[in-house]
């Protein structure tokens, strides 16, 4: 006797379809799971028995077979309990058609089904072969109904799985909760910041093109004030956005009932203490990092000198391809990076070394190794660079009471900017100025003779490098974009080799 129940399995944030076969023989008793299965899968034979038990089933007493298809790829995963004991306590019946059907979820004892991480791109990938129905537990059901083309039926229990499979009992399509309000934007406001004018236009920009931002200056000056209120001023996420992100977090396991599904755009801020792994991803089973977790949004680093070298120095690849690689069990598991970089950091340890009124204690040394691990290669991926000075008591007392540009406003200049690149770039595979590779910079960001002349005379003299060549090119790409602009002229480029300022030498 043999049972086929389809499923699926993770690879990183990505699924790929997997049959459950079933085969029950005469032979001494056992159960054995054959298939490049985990250890959480062969455990599974030690949940599943006792849980069809206490359903009242009976576990059969001769060799129970079951074979992962296909068997040469490694599956994980608990969400392998239900479709394996579905395959057994469909032994014995007759022929049972469940081909437009996939089933996911964890089993306890007493026959209870748990949620599990990673149901949305488990969905995703069942829908894309073909799947109509995914039983799945209730706890997952709000994440994977953002799904407009795959029908959800959401099961509590063991026995009510089966007798959905038995022609017993008919589970009702689950239907996604509308709040029938967009989210709320939060409490952070631009307005709030009284002066920085320049760095709040720098910010503007960076927003508008998808541009990493790095803001380097004394303590209190109110970098992480800003950064924080970056992304109020982002467009709001696309459905496409909120399913890939949604994916993300699903595999990650920080999705709850209370936001079961992404509808703000990530910011995510680490501990300048974190490990490599962590902001990268990776481990023994694959897990998105913070880089991925701020994929489409914000991620920011407070205190850039804080952190290690070689977590830093792990972030550069990524950062210019927008993904992260890593290799495990001869296989190439992607996490999607597209992020926004913003980097705050003092000028030196103390950060003191620009404050006219405190000296600063750092030793020549001390000097020269913080600031190399500030301005070294990934920086110079970063495409901003601005210096933040504090707001001095006479300028407190000009900027108090005047109107001050407020979040809504800027995130209308941003739109319409970035509404200008998608129109540009619909036939791309680059979807804002900030992903521009040099053939997009060759057809996009064609400059006049005045702004030629301009950059050719900026270049010696500032010290440019190629990259930063290319990456001023972008922004006044950007810069132009936000000003209504079909072409770049000499003051965009003029506004833009601004942002690109060797703050080593301010």
């Amino acid at each position: 006797m043999l049972t086929k129940v389809r499923t699926a399995t993770l690879s990183g944030i990505r699924g790929y379809p997997v049959t459950v076969e079933t085969d029950l023989h005469r032979g001494l008793p056992g159960f054995h799971i054959v298939g490049l299965a985990d250890t959480t899968i062969k455990e599974a034979s030690m949940r599943i028995k006792p849980a069809i038990q206490n359903c009242g089933g009976v576990f059969p007493g001769e060799k129970v077979t079951v074979n992962l298809v296909p068997a040469g790829r490694p599956k994980e995963g608990s969400h392998f309990d239900l479709p394996i004991a579905l395959g057994i306590m469909m032994l014995g019946s007759e022929m049972i058609e469940l081909e437009d059907t996939a089933f996911i979820g964890e089993v306890s004892l007493d026959g209870t089904i748990n949620g599990v991480r990673g149901a949305l791109p488990l969905a995703i990938c069942l829908r894309e072969a073909g799947i109509r129905n995914l039983v799945l537990p209730l706890e997952n059901a709000e994440e994977a109904s953002i799904l407009e083309d795959i029908n959800i039926l959401p099961v509590s229990h063991l026995q009510q799985a089966a007798d959905y499979v038995l022609g017993r009992y008919n589970l009702p399509l689950y239907k996604r909760k509308e709040t029938g309000r967009p989210p709320e934007a939060g409490s952070l406001d631009f307005a709030q910041v009284i002066g920085q004018e320049s760095v709040k236009r720098a910010i503007l920009v960076g927003a508008a093109g998808n541009h990493g931002i790095l803001m380097m200056g004394s303590p209190g000056c109110g970098k992480t004030m800003m950064a924080r209120r970056i992304p109020g001023i982002l467009p709001a996420l696309t459905y496409e956005e909120k399913v890939e992100i949604t994916g993300i977090y699903s595999v990650a396991g920080l999705l709850s009932p209370d936001r079961p599904v992404i509808e703000q755009r990530p910011f995510r801020s680490p501990h300048h203490n974190i490990t490599q792994t962590g902001l990268i991803g990776g481990g023994t089973r694959p897990r998105p990092g913070e880089l991925s977790l701020a994929h489409r949004g914000v991620l920011f680093l407070d205190e850039l000198g804080e952190f290690e070298s070689k977590v830093i120095d792990a972030m550069r690849q990524p950062i210019e391809e927008g993904v992260i690689r890593i290799n495990r069990n001869l296989e190439e598991v992607i996490f999607p990076s597209e992020v926004m970089m913003v980097i705050a950091s003092n000028p030196c340890r103390c950060g003191n070394l620009w404050d006219n009124r405190n000296p600063c204690t750092c030793s020549r040394q001390q000097l020269q190794s913080y600031r190399r691990k500030l301005m070294g290669p990934f920086a110079d991926r970063v495409d901003i660079h601005i210096k933040v000075n504090p707001v001095d008591k006479d300028m407190l007392n000009r900027l108090e009471g005047l109107p001050r540009m407020s979040t809504a406003e800027m995130r209308d200049k941003v739109s319409r900017a970035r509404a200008i690149q998608n129109e540009r770039y619909r036939k791309e595979s680059f979807q804002s100025n900030g992903q521009l590779d040099e053939k997009g910079i060759a057809r996009y960001c064609v400059l006049g003779k005045e702004g030629r002349e301009l950059m050719m005379a900026s270049y010696d003299r500032l010290g440019l490098s190629m990259r930063a060549y290319s990456k001023i090119l972008k922004m006044a790409r950007t810069i132009a974009d936000l000003e209504g602009s079909d072409r770049i002229r000499t003051e965009h480029v003029a506004e833009a080799l601004m942002y690109r300022v060797d703050l080593d030498t301010v």
